[in-house]
């Protein structure tokens, strides 16, 4: 008990400005932070998606703040301290490098680009849609089982950022509100692939023509902003030999990145519905 009011009383005589400066410091950004995210809980109005960007915004903005308040309050203490304790900076570095590879991964994510909030991606064995992005690590609410799905499992994935520093990131909705979607329908040889071809083209047609002219404009606008080039809109089709019994057609169409799922469904029926009648025939 002596020693922690001796230690106490240490503080109190040498440290009472840096002390009081740091309370005050950590009390405004707690402030600040309910604040927001009761000003984001009150308007109902705005997109949830804008609300979890401003509150994860925030977040990490205040975390930053406050380390930055601190190491300028404590600046001579530190600078004393790091002096005489070189050695022990040196350990301390080595035991935190995972952590300073995930501060890594996440100034590279920054400085990059790489994805946002809202964004669908793919890192090593995680897909998902992103929904929180920290300082340490990224969650995103998966999306699977696997490739050919495109719904969420309901299980959210937490990797950290160090990951960016040697995965690459594929980001599926990088063109913005509309895709380029691929859907791959294997089949036997005895569905002759012309028939086959003709079937799933119309189906697609069907399914996409109401979307062609606003993908053109959107994917025309995406040429302009990031200079890169575009592929056509319009439904395109590839055959694809895969044995001796089986081939695919590969299905390449331009649809709204939020209605993937079911857009393809709705092919994929109307394309199942046309073709195997007509092999029931033969």
């Amino acid at each position: 008990m002596h020693t922690l009011l001796d230690l106490i009383a240490f503080l109190r005589e040498n440290y009472a400005h840096e002390i009081t400066r740091s309370l005050l410091l950590v009390l405004t950004l707690l402030i600040i932070r309910v604040t927001v995210d009761r000003l984001l809980a009150a308007n109902s109005g705005v997109p949830v998606e804008e609300r979890r960007r401003w509150s994860v915004n925030t977040r990490n903005g205040l975390f930053l703040a406050g380390l930055a308040g601190i190491g300028l309050i404590w600046a001579n203490e530190l600078q004393t301290l790091a002096v005489s304790m070189l050695a022990f900076a040196a350990a301390l570095i080595l035991a935190t490098k995972e952590l300073i590879m995930c501060l890594s991964g996440g100034v590279v994510r920054q400085m990059s680009n790489s994805y946002g909030l809202g964004d669908h991606i793919e890192l090593g064995a995680v897909r998902g849609r992103v929904v929180d992005i920290g300082l340490l690590s990224t969650t995103v609410m998966e999306i699977g089982p696997n490739h050919s799905s495109h719904q969420m499992t309901g299980r959210a994935l937490t990797f950290p950022n160090s990951l960016l520093l040697s995965t690459p990131v594929i980001r599926e909705n990088y063109m913005g509100e509309y895709v380029m979607h691929i859907i791959n329908v294997p089949l036997a040889y005895t569905v002759p692939p012309v028939q086959a071809e003709r079937l799933l083209m119309g189906a697609a047609e069907e399914a996409c023509d109401c979307h062609v002219d606003v993908a053109r404009r959107h994917m025309e606008d995406m040429a302009k902003r990031y200079l890169v080039d575009i592929p056509s809109v319009e439904p395109r089709i590839s055959i694809q030999p895969i044995d001796e019994k089986r081939y695919q057609l590969i299905l390449r169409i331009a649809i709204p990145a939020r209605e993937r799922q079911r857009i393809e469904q709705a092919i994929l029926h109307k394309f199942m519905s046309d073709c195997y009648p007509i092999i029931e025939q033969q």
